[in-house]
């Protein structure tokens, strides 16, 4: 008996209780790669790269080799098929499709199609986030235009470094294949940015007081930003910030604002109102200043520096365009954060001769935790810009953080109406804390890797934003896809903590 997977190759019915029982982790591991394969095609909506290819497969390349040394051990030269062959073969046939679909593109057309696929992956994270303001549909718009113009310049075709002369004005039959690939993924991003401005321009009534009473929260934010520390204070910031907290916890099941059915201006209001939280964020650890004759002074100067060069890398094109280069620029870096996260203990920054106890009522640790998190909020940003679909590696850290930013936010909660939680609290930032430990210069690891990275001592970090590769005297770990989205996760659970951690602290 047989069955006809989707991609019409046969796949025999052998069970798995034949599997040999050292080949059941490697079938486990086949049937985990072959979900997250799936995961990949349906979290792109198709648009897959050759780096996301090539990753995929030297993953799927190691799982070889164990299956190999498997079956050498137990059965040397000669061994029968069973249900790991018709897994693997199911897995090959689906990547050979992806392969397929990127030998239409001719070389030339490339670089634009993963222009195209960051693009379309910014959009649908996005849309997904549920969360967004005009100046992120403004950005993408920005984003788009040069590529529209080549097009409109080229008779409606995507064409790359073309000569084109008086002499032969027409492109001729000098079109390159994979028109209509990115045609369809163009069509696919405007129809996805029309939907996010849709959200903004077409905001039920209803909603209309709470925008515009945000719009002015986030105008007087900006206002006390630009006058300095001397034209605010935190008693000034309290009400803003216990108002914010207000819309916020007032919202319904669905997340929808004012009580209101209405289908569009929820992501919009969202968007506002999580841009006034950041800014109320920066204006309170701007009030943690850290002076110069802090024990932490020397620090924060080292961060400031990491920062500083971060940005200019990301601001460097060309540099971004030599993967060699960069990657020798971001190994260095990644080391001066590493040496300053060791000064970290339970996420407090200790100087040298300073108790815990002591260090954590320093002024300043507000001002140090949120530079820190920019920075890596930056390396994010260089090594892996577009959100990807999180790598297997990674996956329980996900659902950790999703799990404890739904817990953060009833904290929020509750704590507005009053409520003591700081032992729940305490619970979260324990859970954060372990989390934070799965970093490696920047990079999350994931748990299970977690243990012997650190232990190796000759870890590093080379060719970090190409390949990814963490080299451990011979023998390689990727870098797990999804950086992007845990970082972010992070940040967003980091800062919940830290606004139920003010609000039970007053």
């Amino acid at each position: 008996m047989y069955t006809i997977s989707t991609f019409t190759t046969v796949e025999f019915d052998l069970k798995k209780s034949d599997v040999p029982q050292n080949e059941k982790p490697i079938l486990d591991a086949l049937f985990k790669f072959r979900q997250s394969l799936q995961a990949l095609k349906k979290d792109s909506l198709g648009a897959v790269t050759l780096a996301d290819v090539n990753a995929k497969a030297a993953e799927l390349g190691q799982i070889v080799r164990e299956l190999k040394q498997a079956r050498e051990e137990n059965f040397g030269d000669f061994y029968d098929r069973n249900r790991c062959d018709d897994v693997l073969d199911t897995i090959w046939m689906q990547i050979f499709h992806i392969w397929d679909k990127l030998v239409e593109l001719h070389a030339s057309l490339y670089p634009t199609y993963v222009t195209l696929v960051a693009l379309s992956r910014s959009a649908e994270a996005l849309r997904r986030s549920g969360a967004w303001t005009a100046a992120d549909v403004d950005a993408l718009h920005r984003r788009l235009s040069p590529i529209d113009e080549a097009v409109a310049a080229t008779e409606g075709k995507f064409v790359a470094n073309l000569a084109r002369s008086d002499a032969q004005p027409s492109l001729g039959d000098r079109v390159p294949m994979g028109q209509a690939v990115l045609a369809s993924l163009l069509n696919r991003i405007h129809r996805t940015v029309r939907f996010l401005a849709a959200d903004g321009e077409d905001l039920d009534e209803s909603l209309v007081p709470l925008k515009t009473e945000l719009q002015g929260i986030l105008e007087q934010l900006l206002n006390f930003e630009q006058r300095g520390i001397e034209g605010y204070s935190a008693e000034t910031l309290a009400p803003i910030s216990k108002r914010l907290h207000q819309i916020d916890s007032a919202r319904g099941p669905t997340g929808n604002f004012a009580n209101s059915d209405a289908k569009t201006g929820h992501a919009t209001i969202a968007g506002i109102l999580n841009e006034c939280f950041d800014k109320v964020n920066v204006l309170v650890a701007n009030l943690d200043s850290v002076s110069s004759d802090s024990p932490l002074y020397q620090t924060y100067r080292a961060l400031l520096a990491i920062h500083s060069d971060l940005v200019r890398i990301s601001s460097n094109n060309e540099l971004q365009a030599d993967l060699a280069r960069l990657s020798l620029a971001l190994e260095s870096i990644q080391q001066r954060l590493e040496d300053l996260e060791k000064r970290r203990v339970d996420g407090i920054f200790v100087p040298a001769g300073h108790t815990f106890n002591a260090a954590v009522k320093l002024p300043g640790q507000a001002t140090m935790h949120k530079l820190l998190h920019d920075c890596h909020s930056q390396i994010t940003k260089i090594v892996d810009p577009v959100s990807l679909p999180v790598g297997e590696a990674l996956v329980s850290t996900y659902e950790l953080l999703i799990k404890q930013r739904a817990v953060l936010r009833k904290l929020r909660a509750w704590a507005s109406a009053g409520w003591d939680v700081r032992k729940d609290l305490e619970q979260v930032e324990a859970e954060l804390r372990k989390v934070e430990t799965q970093r490696m210069r920047g990079l999350f690891v994931g748990p299970s890797h977690t243990g012997r990275l650190a232990a190796a001592q000759s870890a590093e970090l080379v060719a970090g934003v190409d390949t990814g590769i963490l080299d451990r005297g011979g023998e390689t770990d990727s870098v797990p896809d999804g950086q992007a989205t845990i970082s972010a996760l992070t940040d967003e659970c980091d800062s919940l903590a830290w606004q139920v951690r003010c609000m039970v602290t007053v």
